[in-house]
């Protein structure tokens, strides 16, 4: 209900904050909050790290400063723009994307250590933020919630007297922004109700989490009534640690869409994608799109329709840090398993490839194979994806004109004769069974049909603002087996490359 509007306060007070934020970077803060993250995160070097609500960046400068990969996510734009600023300022590369802390795109298990600084207390559903953050903890993983009872005053005279003259219309950090709509917002939302970290403690105990870890900063007060000295606790600090072994907290997966085709299908794919993974194809792959990304030692990777994973699991291998992108919940899973099957740790995100929830210059190299067939609208896609890339960074496209065969009946007819081929000589196509020609009279019609690619997006990516834009109209001979040649041999892979 209230999740736009604060969204929208935040984006106030984002300049006013990041400020702040600048001032504890080089003040006695930083040093205490970079000792408190070292030892609540949990043993191990170049952690998976999620900063939730991540402000300015804060946390994450100093989570990436000590070597770990971290991603940096908030509901407010402004907070990004912030961020990614005091990221490049500081020299650190961090993932950021803007998402909801109640609801994570990100798939069960992606996480080593995630943190959080005075976000909890305004969730409508912190029970569903807690949620989140336990399903993509590893186990072992650690969570770390660093925040207050800001707004007890509302229903408990004690802090109303605690709290005093104290206004937080003055606080500096307000930089001149209104803070009533964040009152009158935090009157009604859960956490402003109870007691904390109580709470907390009891929430995640009923859970089934064993450790946690709590600091309480208190605050003195004399009582006008009788003069007695009474103390309350304002700001804390959690440590929770997610269990190990088969003991896990409970309801912590999601129920996938089973109205998802591409879910449906994702087991057929995960198949093929195995197979690449241990045949020539991989290195091969691997040599083809490095040879065509900016020439840096470790490249910031957007691979967008990743699928169970194939381009994330090789360019991970390569040294690169990868984000993998995909709507379907039951490819993500295949993707999560693979990546841990192959020991990298790519992030793997849920999302619309055609609207990204990336900041602007996020990535080095945008990636994608066999999506934009799929596209309905291809210039809103390519925009975003030259949005989130760097000046300079490279967008690689591999597809084919897989919908002429709706419409070129000699395409059609080749196909055909090429599909019975392979089954003959292999004893099966690439489909699970089903014959690929007769599938594609099931399918409803497409804008490609007409359209014979790479050369039909030229103008459109050149539209969409990339400067130069090449192509080439058949990659095959060096990537694909004798089988792929010979089934897809009428309908070849192209690659478009455009740079930013």
């Amino acid at each position: 209900m209230y999740l736009d509007q604060i969204a929208h306060y935040w984006d106030k007070r984002a300049h006013g904050y990041a400020r702040t934020i600048q001032e504890q970077l080089s003040g006695k803060e930083r040093d205490l909050f970079q000792a408190l993250l070292r030892k609540q995160a949990p043993a191990g070097q170049s952690l998976q790290c999620l900063d939730v609500g991540c402000g300015p960046g804060f946390f994450s400068i100093l989570l990436a400063q000590d070597g770990h990969q971290v991603t940096a996510m908030d509901y407010s734009q402004g907070m990004l723009e912030q961020a990614q600023q005091h990221f490049n300022e500081a020299g650190v590369s961090v993932a950021t994307l803007q998402g909801d802390a109640q609801s994570l795109p990100f798939a069960d298990a992606s996480f080593d250590f995630v943190v959080s600084r005075n976000l909890v207390w305004n969730l409508e559903q912190p029970e569903m933020a807690y949620l989140e953050w336990l399903r993509v903890l590893r186990p072992g993983g650690r969570i770390l919630v660093v925040d207050g009872n800001h707004y007890r005053h509302y229903y408990d005279e004690d802090y109303l007297a605690a709290k005093g003259t104290d206004s937080l219309s003055r606080h500096p950090a307000c930089y001149g922004v209104d803070p009533a709509p964040i009152n009158e917002i935090a009157r009604d939302l859960p956490l402003s109700r109870v007691p904390r970290p109580n709470w907390d403690i009891d929430w995640f105990l009923d859970q089934g989490v064993e450790r946690i870890d709590v600091q309480v900063q208190r605050k003195n007060f004399i009582e006008r009534e009788n003069g007695q000295s009474r103390s309350l606790i304002m700001d804390f600090v959690l440590g929770v640690e997610k269990p190990a072994g088969e003991k896990q907290p409970s309801d912590l997966r999601r129920v996938p869409d089973m109205h998802d085709d591409w879910t449906f299908s994702s087991d057929n794919y995960d198949r093929i994608i195995h197979a690449e993974l241990e045949s020539f194809r991989a290195p091969a792959w691997t040599s083809r799109i490095l040879a065509q990304a900016p020439q840096k030692d470790t490249l910031d990777v957007l691979d967008v329709g990743c699928g169970p994973a194939f381009f994330s699991i090789i360019l991970s291998q390569a040294g690169h840090r990868v984000v993998g992108l995909d709507g379907s919940d039951g490819m993500l899973r295949h993707a999560a398993d693979n990546a841990a099957d192959y020991a990298v740790q790519p992030l793997f995100v849920k999302g619309d490839c055609q609207v990204l929830p990336f900041v602007d210059r996020s990535f080095d190299l945008v990636i994608s194979r066999n999506v934009t067939h799929a596209l309905r609208d291809h210039a809103q896609a390519y925009a975003e994806w030259q949005r989130v890339l760097k000046p300079g960074g490279v967008l690689l496209i591999f597809d084919a004109n897989w919908h002429l065969m709706h419409t070129d009946r000699m395409i059609r007819r080749e196909f055909a004769r090429r599909e019975t081929a392979c089954i003959e000589r292999f004893g099966s196509n690439f489909s699970g069974g089903k014959l690929e020609v007769e599938s594609t009279d099931e399918l409803p019609g497409h804008l490609l049909g007409t359209c014979v690619r790479p050369g039909w997006d030229v103008p459109i990516l050149r539209a969409a603002g990339f400067a130069d834009v090449t192509y080439e109209e058949n990659i095959i001979p060096d990537l694909w087996d004798e089988k792929e040649k010979l089934l897809y041999g009428a309908t070849p892979m192209f690659m478009i490359r455009a740079v930013k």
